[in-house]
């Protein structure tokens, strides 16, 4: 195939002139000023009001402090209990609960029963199989104790499984499955980097293989060869190209699948959505700096009453990359976008070479594209834009994307920043968002505290955090810190329990750096863990 166009000036850390460049003078000036544009007042997409909780409806809480303490702390009033740690067993055979919990869900098949999900991202001291037996996922029978009404994890039972890295059998599905860019695999071993995630609408977890390369490499950058981290022996090495997916696993079959369709990337999560005209949605962010923003969009139309049925919309689709240049949708496919075929790429390719396929086609690269949501009132896309560049620091931002005519099957959108990142905003490394009371964004951030030298965001903002972030009325916009995780830790995946008065939170290798002893203390090792914080 033909050398790489030449880089784009965005590829690095923005400037404050990219940032005009790349969102356009007019929605610069809106978030220097606070000012909301016209689109984002206008009449709203309506989906789904919001819902009472409990946990903190009316924001009244007292907000959290800077802290660098080896703890989980809350405002006054409010408490939390570890549910599940690494090492746990959740099964009577004795299958364990993995190390660096991330994305958390579940998925209820009635008013007592339903299933737990939780991603197992990586690990830093387990090594060859036992390392690749850890990670991955849990999936974990959930069900309401009678008497609290609380919904906790069922860890006897025999459904519960585990889907690792090592000898997990997973299907492809797709248009790349059998063909020649992966020698024509239609099945592969094991599912690695597991990062966010997604519960599909008939019911089964979604899972992306994000920093799939610590283990066995990437030569598929196009910005850099990936060399792997972990250092497996040869007897555990494998195909690279079999990883860097979205996973969906069936916990009721206990079938997992690779979808081949959405490309293969630095997976954070998906979210779906539907077009108009009914058909099926997913956006996605390639979480490394200078990559890009997604958006799948199914063929056919999605059925209610197939249930399970509708996963084949996700074989036969069209995946575009956005242009945050000129607010359009670029399709990944070399019939209607012509560089690609001339660049050698068929369907195939494209998926299992995606970011070098956008290179040729011209998607905007970001700064990180990590999690994205969909608001379930008004149906805009809140991205989390880890490293951007507020002119000072690269300490992230949220940007809104509005899609023409508020539908998601338009290949036109305008685009706004959020909150911008920053000492005065609250805000820095954003990662996960999650939509929690009145449907104002919960944000999780994550970056390394070990000795933050004097005024830098690691000093202003002590451990990472999990914010509250209100996206309408008199207080949108403005951060409100509601938790600050112990030493080393990321926070992870903020989810409200079924019954809305508890809040689940992952929190992700506590004592990283080598400080630290949570949950259990003393000279303990650091485990990660899932928790549920309620009032006290």
């Amino acid at each position: 195939m033909d050398s790489l166009p030449t880089p784009s000036p965005l590829m690095g850390a923005s400037s404050r002139r990219q940032f005009m460049q790349y969102l356009g003078a007019g929605a610069v000036c809106a978030a220097a000023n606070r000012i909301t544009p016209n689109w984002l007042t206008a009449q709203p997409v309506q989906t789904q009001a919001s819902q009472a909780t409990p946990l903190f409806d009316d924001f009244s809480f007292q907000e959290v402090g800077k802290t660098l303490e080896d703890a989980v702390t809350l405002p006054p009033g409010y408490k939390y209990e570890v549910i599940l740690k690494h090492g746990d067993k959740i099964h009577p055979s004795g299958l364990q609960f993995g190390d660096q919990a991330d994305y958390l869900a579940f998925h209820l098949e009635n008013d007592e029963a339903g299933w737990l999900w939780i991603n197992h991202e990586n690990s830093f001291f387990l090594k060859g199989k036992e390392l690749l037996s850890d990670v991955g996922g849990s999936c974990i029978r959930l069900r309401k104790d009678a008497g609290s009404g609380k919904w906790r994890p069922d860890l006897t039972s025999q459904d519960n499984l585990r889907v690792n890295g090592l000898d997990t059998k997973i299907k492809l599905l797709g248009p790349a499955a059998g063909s020649k860019a992966l020698d024509g695999a239609n099945e592969v071993v094991g599912s690695v980097g597991n990062c966010g995630g997604a519960v599909s609408p008939w019911g089964t977890f979604f899972s992306g293989e994000e920093n799939f390369y610590h283990f066995w490499g990437d030569f598929d950058n196009p910005k850099s060869m990936d060399a792997p981290l972990h250092g497996l022996p040869d007897d555990l090495q494998r195909n690279p190209r079999h990883y860097g997916w979205m996973v969906e696993v069936d916990p009721q079959t206990k079938e997992v699948f690779k979808h081949t369709a959405l490309g293969r990337f630095g997976h954070e999560n998906i979210a779906f959505g539907f077009t108009k005209d009914g058909r099926l949605v997913g956006y996605m962010g390639d979480d490394r700096n200078a990559m890009g923003f997604y958006k799948f969009i199914s063929r056919e139309k999605y059925d209610a009453a197939a249930g399970k049925g509708n996963r084949r919309l996700l074989s036969d689709g069209t995946l575009y990359v956005a242009d945050t240049v000129n607010g359009r949708w670029i399709p990944l496919d070399p019939e209607q976008t012509p560089v690609l075929k001339e660049k050698g790429f068929d369907l195939a390719e494209i998926c299992v070479r995606t970011r070098v396929a956008v290179e040729f086609a011209g998607g905007t690269p970001l700064a990180r594209p990590e999690d994205v949501e969909i608001h379930p009132e008004t149906g805009e896309i809140y991205v989390c834009l880890t490293a951007y560049d507020n002119g000072t620091d690269n300490v992230g931002a949220i940007m809104v994307v509005r899609e023409k005519e508020g539908d998601h099957g338009a290949l036109a959108f305008e685009h706004q920043v959020f909150v911008l990142g920053g000492k005065e905003a609250g805000l820095a490394w954003p990662d996960n968002i999650g939509f929690g009371p009145d449907n104002a964004l919960m944000v999780t951030t994550d970056y390394e505290v070990v000795e933050p030298p004097a005024n830098s965001p690691h000093e202003w903002f002590g451990n990472n955090n999990l914010l509250i972030v209100p996206t309408k009325g008199e207080h949108r916009g403005q951060v409100r810190r509601f938790m600050s995780g112990p030493l080393g830790a990321e926070l992870c995946s903020p989810t409200l329990s079924p019954c809305r008065t508890e809040l689940w939170v992952n929190v992700q290798h506590p004592g990283d750096g080598g400080r630290g002893h949570w949950p259990e203390g003393g000279t303990s090792q650091p485990r990660s863990a899932m928790i549920a914080i309620s009032r006290a």
